[in-house]
């Protein structure tokens, strides 16, 4: 007797709502459509409650452990790569293929010795490029001397006390001497 029940598919049936609340929650949404779901969560406490129901259910996932792949994906998954090529990009012939048919994964051969000539010269047109057109179009750097007024290293040398200072002439008028004297002097 044949098994009448249809097969079970992955993806359950969902309504359109469920799936907006989803894309929202994801920050799938653009600006206006977010904007317009985020009021209509604010007027509807149904459609609050599954959306935080969603986002429960969302956390407790990211409480579980995660999947570990096996010690041999990194090499299948090569494998399969490299297969590719060999099998002229024919996808269905690839899949349909065993993984240990003639299709087994090998490397690309490069020449040898005018594959690595041809990466040297290639790196080293590129840093004589680079320091040519570095000096030509950089500003060279003048080593000059700066001869400073001996008048002005006090200023320079307090140059943080100054740096708040907007008019010089209020500043000469606290330099006074008669300013902050004793009343007592005078």
């Amino acid at each position: 007797m044949a098994d009448s029940k249809p097969p079970a598919d992955d993806k359950a049936p969902s309504d359109p709502a469920t799936e907006e609340l989803v894309a929202y929650l994801d920050g799938e949404l653009s600006p206006p459509d977010a904007e317009s779901l985020a009021t209509r969560l604010g007027l509807d406490p149904k459609l609050r409650a599954q959306a935080e129901s969603l986002q429960r259910t969302w956390d407790i996932l990211d409480i579980l452990p995660q999947p570990q792949p096996s010690a041999s994906f990194a090499s299948r998954t090569v494998s399969q790569m490299l297969v590719v090529p060999a099998a002229g990009g024919n996808v269905q012939s690839i899949l349909a293929a065993p993984a240990n048919s003639a299709l087994a994964a090998s490397p690309v051969q490069r020449s040898g010795a005018s594959f690595w000539l041809a990466s040297f010269l290639t790196i080293a047109a590129a840093g004589f490029g680079g320091y040519f057109a570095h000096q030509a179009y950089a500003p060279a750097a003048k080593l000059a001397v700066m001869e400073v007024p001996t008048e002005d290293v006090p200023l320079m040398k307090n140059l943080r006390l100054y740096r708040n200072v907007d008019d010089m002439e209020y500043l000469k008028q606290l330099d006074s001497p008669m300013l902050f004297a004793d009343p007592a002097e005078s």
